[in-house]
């Protein structure tokens, strides 16, 4: 069993840890074994270390080894405005990129229920902010702005057409510069990372749903399965294919729209 949740600029996998190489990617990265111990290595060295858990800064080369132990791994987009506000904690690292991290009993026994027992998304990141000892959230934002509104719902429309910030800006009649700014300003993240979440939120609905990853790709805005499984492994450190055998069992948890709600497909 595999449980993943998949928001607009954060992800949460709980689950046996694919295979990967040394690999970079621009999220933020939280990984805590359930069961043992994780065998890290980072680039400039060829020595592996023992953790139980590891923050690991964006764009840092690293290889992750957790054997079949059950793993948490936690993926932020370092322009989020949670990322700025909730892992502060964490973020004073050694030079390396990474920070380890020591799980009470309770937090450890909090994150084992979750894998076993799921839950819906709220639950799951409540969860994971007090288990993993994150900082406050930042303060929801007020009513968002009706022409940011439109914006979210042109994307989530239309994930494989090739939005310009210009011609979205236009098809609400802003300046492409003000709406790059309320859009970090409200959504949490630029414009261009929210784009292509949505298409690899896409590719993750319809691949639960039955699609070839091939499919999934055309579909969802990628010239080819190549590319969609690039962009995935930059965005997560491992191949779409790793996820998706039809072998294992996959609670996916997609949220639908900002502010947070939840649609649970099962696999």
């Amino acid at each position: 069993m595999h449980r993943l949740y998949l928001w607009h600029h954060r992800i949460l996998y709980l689950g046996v840890s694919p295979e990967n190489d040394l690999h970079s990617h621009h999220a933020a990265q939280i990984c805590v074994s359930l069961d043992a111990t994780l065998n890290i290595q980072v680039s400039g060295t060829g020595d592996m270390f023992k953790v139980s858990g590891v923050f690991i800064s964006p764009d840092r080369p690293h290889r992750i080894d957790s054997g079949d132990a059950c793993v948490l791994s936690l993926y932020l987009e370092p322009e989020s405005t949670e990322y700025q506000t909730l892992i502060q904690p964490l973020r004073a690292g050694k030079p390396n990129g990474l920070k380890t991290l020591d799980l009470s009993s309770e937090g450890l026994s909090a994150l084992r229920h979750l894998f076993m027992t799921g839950g819906d998304a709220d639950d799951a990141w409540s969860t994971c902010v007090s288990a993993l000892g994150l900082g406050s959230p930042a303060e929801p934002a007020g009513e968002r702005d009706l022409r940011v509104e439109q914006v979210v719902g042109i994307i989530r429309s239309e994930p494989a057409h090739s939005h310009t910030v210009t011609q979205l800006a236009s098809a609400v009649h802003l300046s492409p510069d003000r709406l790059m700014h309320l859009f970090r300003d409200q959504i949490g993240i630029p414009i261009r990372r929210f784009i292509l979440w949505t298409r690899m939120r896409e590719v993750v609905r319809l691949a639960v749903d039955g699609a070839s990853l091939t499919d999934a790709a055309h579909a969802s805005g990628f010239s080819d399965a190549a590319h969609m499984s690039n962009a995935f492994r930059r965005m997560f450190g491992f191949a779409p294919s790793a996820l998706f055998s039809p072998r294992d069992s996959m609670d996916v948890h997609i949220l639908v729209d900002p502010p947070f709600s939840s649609q649970t497909a099962r696999k």
